[in-house]
């Protein structure tokens, strides 16, 4: 732990232009709400403690931070600092003061609506500061089309940073500047209070700048450095969909790159859309329109076809999910194959080489190894036995309208086409079960099981309907 280190994630913000319904840093990206991504990448700097500035929804902000914290187990010290009025960013860091009470070293500034920023520009960052023994650090970025962010200032003659004027209060020359504030600061822990304490409003927008701490810095004669981040894409924030949907592109396509370094192979990557917790083996196809959530483990050498959705879920090595499965909650195992169209339900477990076919449900059910059921057939609280066969259109009757029955399928079971066993029913090792069969008793082992009423023909029936009908007319 990095014990002069502490951050501070300003994270008040009411989200007005998309909707001002939640507070802006919960709105969700597919890695989960905002502030979680940022607060994923601060703890790896592994600061003493870290300070979240709450505003609008200041319960839900913190309530959701700290049971993601708990659900990461990390022991890093959160406080959560309230901005009563939405002053400023000056004023939020303001309200983080009293939660770095006793603090000595270096405190890091990020945004909580800017989930972009990378792990190695805040370590360059820190780096730069404590080396040039600055007072404030800026991380900036250059922009092609800087807009609405604030500029850097820099003296013409050294290049040193002596300012940031935010763009409404810039300057048509100002504006011409194309790097920009990230809104990632350094600043020594000593020089933040009095700082803070000696900004003023009069700006376009009447608000406590916290960008006036470098023009503070720069009159005291105190070191004022800035360092580019990696890439300009690192300072996008959110404050519209339009910038969360870009956002989440970004977001996708660095996970999907570090697993293609790896080893795995995406037929048509922008539609494939990752969890980054995603646990993928080496020698892995995946195709296009394929969604994996959270908790999903990928063996070596599996193989899916596309347009799946996969969440929590173990997929072992060899596995080969053809087109257009949805599994839930579910093992499939070495070599299995799954659909296409199949859709494996929560509680499911496939075996070594089970062949799960398609227009398959099941739900609650264990297939052991090398069984089967190639298509059209629902297996809800099941087990079926290794090497069973499941002809098409059977189904498991397992609801009464009251309460769930198991129904029992043991090893070497043939089970004929369009058959229903109505549970709880047991079909014993080997036994067979004739085509149409409605299964309502126990099948003894090696038995033959059948309810078919037997083929009657009566010859001539079809040709003396048809002479009837034609009398009518």
């Amino acid at each position: 732990m990095n014990e002069s280190l502490a951050i501070v994630i300003l994270a008040a913000g009411k989200g007005t232009r998309m909707g001002g319904k939640s507070a802006k840093v919960l709105v969700e990206s597919f890695t989960g709400p905002l502030i979680h991504q940022v607060l994923s990448t601060a703890l790896k700097l592994t600061p003493s403690r870290i300070s979240v500035v709450v505003g609008f929804q200041g319960d839900r902000v913190q309530e959701s931070v700290e049971s993601w914290l708990k659900e990461k187990g990390d022991p890093c010290k959160v406080s959560f600092c309230t901005q009563k009025e939405q002053k400023g960013t000056g004023d939020a860091v303001r309200a983080a003061l009293p939660s770095l009470e006793n603090f000595t070293g270096e405190v890091l500034i990020l945004c909580g609506d800017a989930p972009l920023i990378e792990v190695g520009s805040l370590q360059k960052l820190l780096k730069d500061h404590h080396e040039k023994k600055a007072t404030v650090s800026v991380l900036s970025a250059l922009l092609p089309e800087p807009g609405s962010y604030g500029r850097i200032i820099r003296d013409r003659e050294t290049g040193t940073l002596t300012a940031i004027t935010e763009a409404k209060d810039a300057s048509p020359l100002e504006l011409l500047n194309h790097e920009i504030n990230s809104g990632v600061y350094v600043v020594d822990s000593a020089f933040l209070p009095g700082a803070l304490s000696r900004l003023e409003t009069d700006n376009a927008q009447g608000e406590y700048y916290l960008t006036d701490i470098v023009k503070r810095a720069t009159a005291e004669g105190q070191t004022v450095t800035s360092v580019l981040c990696g890439s300009s894409e690192e300072v996008l924030g959110v404050n519209t969909y339009a910038d969360l949907h870009l956002v989440n592109s970004i977001l996708q396509k660095r996970i999907r790159e570090d697993f293609a370094l790896n080893g795995v192979h995406f037929i048509h990557p922008d539609s494939v859309v990752l969890h980054p917790e995603t646990k993928i083996g080496s020698s892995v196809t995946i195709g296009p329109s394929t969604v994996i959530g959270k908790n999903v483990v990928i063996g070596n050498g599996v193989i899916i076809e596309g347009l799946s959705h996969i969440t929590d879920t173990t997929i072992d090595e060899g596995a080969h999910i053809k087109w257009s499965c949805r599994i839930d909650q579910s093992t499939i195992g070495e070599n299995a194959a799954v659909g296409p169209f199949a859709h494996i339900r929560p509680g499911s477990f496939l075996g070594k080489e089970v062949k799960v076919g398609n227009f398959v449900e099941t739900k609650k059910a264990t297939l052991h190894d090398g069984a089967k059921a190639s298509h059209l057939t629902y297996l809800g609280d099941a087990e079926i036995g290794k090497d069973a066969n499941i002809g098409a259109g059977t189904i498991t009757c397992n609801y009464d309208g009251y309460s769930k029955f198991k129904t029992t399928i043991e090893d070497g079971v043939f089970i004929g086409s369009n058959t229903a066993l109505v549970a709880p029913v047991t079909i014993k090792e080997g036994a067979t079960i004739g085509a149409g069969s409605t299964i309502t008793k126990d099948v003894s082992a090696a038995a033959l099981a059948l309810t078919r009423a037997e083929q009657r023909e009566i010859a001539g029936w079809s040709k003396k309907k048809r002479q009837r009908e034609q009398k009518k007319k």
